[in-house]
């Protein structure tokens, strides 16, 4: 039987990570939890949803960028990965992949509930993979799903481990530089609540084996979609690859291509040309179909 864990408020997630990580230890499980995690009754809070958009690039309005209602998805995400029954350490899982159709666009007085599960366990050839499914609802109406694919490296189960696919260069052409500053993973923190070290200080990100601070995945696919996203329909599904950390300060630039459907998107080092995210919008029926 489904077990269901209803959050009153939105967690605090630097408490959250410390449990995490303080019990990743003796997490030995091997099948994900029958789990759903739910919070009923979300308010936009006006301030801190413009605070997001100016951090990542969106004008500020009325309207909430898909990669918001990301926001408040994760903090559910968390409280499962952190839940006693998951088997494997939050601390050091990577982001993989993120895919959110966006239904339609929601304004920020609505009151939005959120579920969050787990789902499709598989072998990574660097480790385990599972995705956190996400639905996002006004009342009985779905406004967004999410899938975020997360990898937990070094951990064993049954399958055949796929090999690493020989993936063809994404194109490149001219394209937007965007200079990073070194505190954007701290701004970004500040407005999302992923308080991960990797991401706060140079310090903490080399203690976890990275050269210096590394921006936050989620805040590529954000400013990038908000690169595009004027050009775009009100129903779309956005889904980025996270390939290459993006180390800050530094330099990215972004690519985008127009297709019959949508949009390819690349983001690269300014510099080397290294491949930091890929990712492709196309535009979805009004049944969620892609069109």
């Amino acid at each position: 039987m489904t077990r269901t864990i209803e959050l009153k408020a939105t967690p605090t997630l630097g408490p959250i990570l410390a449990k995490a990580a303080a019990t990743g230890f003796v997490r030995k499980g091997r099948t994900l939890p029958d789990v759903r995690v739910v919070q009923h009754g979300v308010r936009i809070d006006q301030g801190a949803l413009a605070a997001y958009d100016q951090v990542c690039g969106f004008p500020v309005t009325h309207l909430v960028p898909s990669t918001y209602l990301h926001v408040l998805v994760f903090p559910l995400q968390v409280s499962l990965m952190a839940d006693k029954e998951f088997p494997y350490p939050l601390m050091g899982s990577v982001h993989l992949s993120n895919t959110i159709t966006q239904h339609r666009r929601v304004d920020a007085l609505e009151v939005l509930d959120i579920e969050v599960r787990v789902d499709n366990l598989r072998p990574h050839f660097r480790g385990a993979q599972a995705d956190f499914i996400a639905t996002v609802k006004v009342g009985d109406e779905v406004v967004m799903d999410e899938v975020s694919t997360y990898l937990f490296r070094g951990q064993k189960v049954p399958g055949e481990v796929p090999l690493k696919a020989d993936e063809p260069e994404p194109a490149d052409g001219p394209g937007v530089t965007w200079a990073l500053t070194a505190d954007l993973g701290r701004r970004y923190a500040a407005v999302s609540g992923d308080v991960n070290p990797i991401h706060m200080h140079p310090l903490t990100a080399k203690a976890l084996g990275f050269p210096t601070t590394i921006v936050h995945g989620m805040w590529s696919k954000s400013k990038m979609l908000a690169a595009v996203e004027n050009r775009l329909p009100e129903r779309y599904t956005l889904s980025v690859e996270f390939k290459k950390p993006v180390l800050i300060p530094g330099k990215v630039k972004f690519v985008a291509g127009e297709t019959a459907t949508g949009w390819n998107l690349v983001l690269r080092s300014a510099r080397e040309g290294t491949v930091h995210a890929v990712g492709t919008v196309v535009s979805a029926g009004a049944d969620g179909s892609i069109s």
